[in-house]
């Protein structure tokens, strides 16, 4: 399965998070979140609303709430690291 069939095909995305949970520590959490959207409906949202969705599974899986969202990619899953 290519790249493009997973993401037309998949009803979830797998979301690249880098954040924080307060300011005075670095990043707390980092991975990836299942979001219960499909790629392309996902990525229609503005960041806001990425930042948003991805908080409130974070929160539901951890109880903590990530207040520093250095990164919230939809795309890094799908990257392919080079050597």
């Amino acid at each position: 399965m290519t790249t493009e069939e997973f993401k037309k095909t998949s009803k979830v995305t797998y979301v690249s998070v880098f954040g924080f949970v307060n300011n005075n520590s670095n990043y707390d959490f980092i991975g990836y979140v299942e979001v219960p959207y499909t790629y392309d409906d996902f990525v229609s949202f503005n960041e806001k609303q990425r930042v948003a969705i991805c908080q409130a599974i974070i929160m539901k899986q951890t109880g903590k709430l990530v207040q520093g969202f250095r990164k919230c990619d939809p795309d890094e899953f799908f990257m392919t690291e080079t050597k």
